[in-house]
């Protein structure tokens, strides 16, 4: 199976009329988001109810003091929302696996205030009557908790469990409105961080739409976050990967994959020359740290004959789908539109 995205006809288009043009219409969406999470919520007095990310239908005291976090992911928005006092507990996996920095970066660590102590073990398995020690009202967690651990701690031990996994980058804004939901103090936190995302993603649909009114060429990308001998691994369709390429108005050489996460074979890879590679790296990696584009990836097959721009980038933000996924979202616009997308502001 050949992944070499379909050829894309010669565009062109100016960056002034870029800039002037991605100035329209970005309040629109936040009206409708917020208006399609708002459908999924039943208020009563003291309790909400939510359908969550896979359709589970939840029963939750409102505005509870006391949560349980099993996710980085759902961690980045509890933050951002000014509920961080709330959280008890998070989910880690044991020291001999590297316990809490085997799921949350020092950068995260730090921002969050978050420390061992806070620690429920979530490897191999979701100690349950650990969690449920800790006297949570709430469980915030991701489908990496398995549907076994959501039925103990629900039937078991009575703690609502509301699962956040968005597939798409628009995703992302409706669980910051679905977690606002569930926590009306937060609301006026939410209304702020909603409308700067849903302006990221106005921006860059229309920056998207310029680009194939004027029939500019879209760059072939590898988005990559681990590798081995055979090949890197990517996102397929309908994975936030995807569409986090899909709005930085790339072509995935991974678009045709018939899996959500595949790996591509190596020569695949050095067959397709994608335009410009990004991959994910420890946040200490000295090329992330310098902001410089490496000549070499340790191991990394047929890395020196890929001739595309290789850019690397804190391996959380390709792999949890959170509002700092989304708030990059205008480096990955210019990485790969250099001279169209400027370099943005913050």
């Amino acid at each position: 199976m050949s992944l070499n995205p379909p050829s894309a006809s010669l565009r062109t288009v100016t960056s002034t009329i870029v800039v002037v043009a991605i100035l329209v219409a970005a309040g629109v969406a936040v009206i409708a988001t917020a208006a399609y999470y708002g459908s999924r919520t039943t208020l009563t007095p003291g309790n909400v109810t939510v359908v969550d990310d896979v359709g589970r239908t939840v029963a939750a005291p409102s505005d509870t003091s006391r949560i349980v976090v099993l996710a980085p992911s759902v961690m980045d928005i509890v933050y951002r929302l000014g509920l961080r006092d709330r959280v008890v507990g998070i989910g880690c996996t044991p020291p001999l696996y590297g316990g809490i920095l085997n799921e949350y970066s020092p950068n995260q660590t730090a921002a969050w205030n978050l420390s061992s102590s806070m620690c429920v073990t979530d490897f191999p398995t979701l100690n349950t009557q650990e969690l449920a020690s800790l006297a949570p009202q709430l469980v915030l967690a991701s489908t990496l908790t398995s549907a076994s651990d959501v039925a103990t701690l629900t039937n078991t031990y009575g703690l609502p469990v509301v699962i956040l996994s968005p597939s798409t980058l628009d995703g992302i804004v409706g669980d910051v409105n679905l977690v606002a939901q569930l926590f009306p103090s937060a609301r006026p936190a939410a209304t702020t961080l909603d409308a700067s995302l849903e302006g990221i993603l106005a921006n860059a649909t229309a920056f998207d739409g310029l680009l194939e009114e004027n029939a500019t060429p879209i760059p072939s990308v590898l988005l990559t976050y681990y590798f081995d001998g055979g090949g890197y691994y990517t996102f397929g369709p309908g994975t936030f990967g995807q569409s986090l390429v899909d709005l930085a108005a790339g072509s995935s050489i991974a678009a045709g994959v018939p899996l959500e996460y595949a790996e591509i074979n190596a020569t695949v890879v050095l067959a397709d020359q994608p335009t410009v590679v990004i991959y994910g790296t420890s946040w200490n990696d000295p090329y992330l740290v310098a902001n410089e584009t490496p000549t070499a990836w340790p191991g990394a097959p047929y890395w020196a004959q890929l001739d595309g721009a290789k850019i690397p980038i804190d391996i959380t933000v390709l792999t949890e789908a959170d509002p700092t996924m989304l708030l990059e979202l205008p480096w990955f616009l210019h990485w790969l539109h250099p001279t169209l997308s400027p370099v943005p502001s913050d």
